[in-house]
């Protein structure tokens, strides 16, 4: 059996430029894992996860992969991903096998459900990816990971940015620029995966960014375990900034916001390239460790979301979030939304070591929900059985 895990994400700066092929965001891959089990089988195959009440059945047909059901819903990503690294593993003469695919996802409440945008389907695609690579005995860098993930997800969806699968496979902080989607979709019809995993993609850019110790902690957060509350989690910041995310209780549909704000154009150039800039200053932060100017450059990044909110007539921050932001400033602490706004999650952003007691009193004062989400020091990674970390399920 194959057990692989990748961790959820969260943008820091850039997370509507990075929408246009060739512009840049900054990300954070976060702790908390999807895992996927890749557990040999018969004369079938099995893709399945925990919380729904369906699997999905499939078997090797010649050269293509046959499916029993409607792929719709959460199994498409699982699917894509499939179909991708079962694609390298025939350009690769190596024999088809039959598996089963158990997904479970740490990234939501495991008590109440909630789900805090940490971007779960990159998560999952790139946690497939690797159990199918491991089953054929494939090993892949973490770009390689990248790149297969982002092959399936664009026969899915070409509208996203693919920065929670660059954060997802590579762990700590991400410097990321998105490829154009519609020139891989179209490359993946007419080259193979493995020319694909090789050649160069118009527009990408992926760097990790920080040298956090990726055998920190391999200690997978249980399922059964919800989320924290504040102060459970203890932190060891290696990096020069800290980052803390507070939840509003409002979810945001990310392709609706993007699609909205887009309006079938892209965004304007000078917006571009001012978001770009800020995102080349942050990086300099990371990389120098003088972290002075970090207050400005986050006020900058959500005062260029607010001028794209008014450009395009939507809302990015809202009310919740704007208490979230509001509050956390009072305290010291730089702070903006995260992702595409809307609800969901913003992030306070301060030199790493600094006390983050009053932040979390002052958003428990506001209605603003602290989570104990810290920077994973590693991206996807195979679990040995030694390593493998106890399944609550095992225990039921």
């Amino acid at each position: 059996m194959i057990v692989t895990e990748a961790p959820g994400k969260l943008y820091v700066l850039g997370e509507y430029a990075v929408v246009e092929p060739g512009h840049r965001a900054i990300l954070i891959a976060v702790d908390r894992y999807v895992r996927v089990e890749a557990r040999p089988a018969e004369d079938a195959g099995t893709l399945f996860s925990t919380g729904t009440d369906r699997s999905l059945s499939w078997r090797h047909s010649g050269d293509v992969v046959d499916f029993d059901e409607d792929t719709a819903g959460f199994y498409r990503y699982l699917i894509a991903a499939l179909d991708t690294v079962e694609g390298l593993r025939r350009e690769k003469g190596i024999a088809a096998r039959h598996y089963e695919l158990h997904v479970s996802s740490h990234l939501d409440d495991a008590a109440t459900g909630t789900k805090f945008g940490l971007g779960s389907s990159g998560a999952v695609t790139v946690a497939a990816v690797a159990a199918i690579g491991g089953i054929y005995g494939l090993e892949f860098t973490p770009d390689q990971v990248y790149r297969l993930a982002m092959i399936a997800t664009v026969q899915v969806t070409r509208t996203t940015s693919g920065g929670d699968i660059a954060a997802s496979a590579l762990g700590g902080w991400v410097s990321y620029a998105s490829p154009d989607r519609q020139w891989l979709f179209d490359a993946s019809r007419e080259r193979s995966v493995a020319e694909l995993l090789d050649a160069p993609w118009p527009g990408l850019r992926l760097e990790r960014l920080d040298e956090l110790d990726p055998d920190r902690d391999d200690r997978a957060v249980p399922a059964t375990a919800g989320f924290a509350e504040p102060g459970d989690v203890e932190s060891v910041e290696e990096s020069p900034l800290t980052v803390r995310v507070g939840w509003t209780g409002e979810p945001a549909d990310t392709p609706e916001l993007v699609g909205r704000l887009r309006k079938d154009t892209a965004l304007p150039a000078d917006l571009l390239d001012r978001s770009d800039d800020l995102v080349e200053r942050l990086e300099h932060v990371l990389t120098s460790g003088n972290t002075d100017n970090v207050a400005d450059i986050v006020a900058a990044a959500r005062a260029l979301l607010g001028e794209l909110a008014q450009q395009r007539a939507s809302i990015i921050e809202t009310p919740e979030l704007t208490e979230l932001v509001e509050s956390a400033l009072k305290t010291g602490w730089a702070a903006k939304s995260s992702g595409s706004g809307g609800g969901d999650c913003g992030i306070a952003v301060g030199p790493a070591g600094r006390d983050d007691r009053e932040l979390e009193r002052a958003w428990i004062t506001a209605n603003i929900r602290p989570l104990p989400l810290r920077v994973s020091p590693r991206g996807q990674k195979i679990l040995t059985d030694s390593a493998r970390p106890t399944d609550p399920r095992d225990s039921a």
